[in-house]
């Protein structure tokens, strides 16, 4: 799936599983950071561009370094001394950088009908349990979209409820502008709303 989507996903389910704060924003990184490994995109379009040999690294690296299971388990660990509760931020980072490999074995297919993207869970160590599925939608398809708009709501009713949305990984004070935002939208369709209301009666 998108980086986008891989964002919204992996902060939902932090935020669902309980963290808060900044473990709920290093919980989140780990959810994103396998797609570190797609940098050699960068590297294949600068040689491209100033007519180098052509070069495949996005191809040879993506999905083989960093989306397996010693990834999924030095990512949260690495970044769990920088959290609050330690034990706790690495166990959910664990569980959501899983949650970016399922959604690439279930949405990251290419354009073609047998572009598959496999998930090669032991790598970079080994390529012996490789996982696939058949039914892989491409990267744009509607279920991607559906599910990206679905977490774009979720995050808004985050921010109506709670107070907070994923604005907060990148910044405090962001975060806040677009929470108040948000309510005050809400507070102003509401009041609409229930004004309409009172007339149609």
């Amino acid at each position: 799936m998108t980086p986008v989507t891989h964002f919204l996903a992996s902060w939902a389910a932090a935020d669902t599983l309980g963290l808060r704060t900044r473990d709920l924003t290093l919980a989140t990184l780990c959810g994103i950071l396998p797609d570190a490994d797609g940098l050699g995109l960068v590297v294949d379009v600068v040689d491209r561009v100033l007519g180098r040999p052509d070069s495949w690294y996005y191809g040879q690296y993506h999905h083989a370094l960093l989306h397996g299971l010693p990834a999924a388990v030095a990512i949260p660990l690495a970044l769990s001394f920088f959290a609050v509760r330690r034990v706790r931020m690495f166990v959910i980072g664990l569980v959501v950088a899983h949650v970016h490999f399922l959604c690439d074995v279930v949405g990251s297919r290419g354009p073609g009908a047998d572009d598959i993207w496999p998930l090669l869970y032991l790598a970079p160590l080994s390529d012996r349990l490789t996982i696939h599925w058949s039914g892989q939608w491409p990267l744009n398809a509607w279920p991607n979209i559906v599910f990206t708009l679905f977490l774009i709501g979720f995050a808004f009713f985050r921010a109506i409820v709670s107070g907070y949305s994923p604005v907060g990984v990148f910044s405090t004070e962001a975060d806040h502008a677009f929470v108040k935002t948000v309510r005050n939208r809400w507070r102003t369709f509401r009041s609409r709303s229930v004004s309409l209301n009172g007339r149609d009666r």
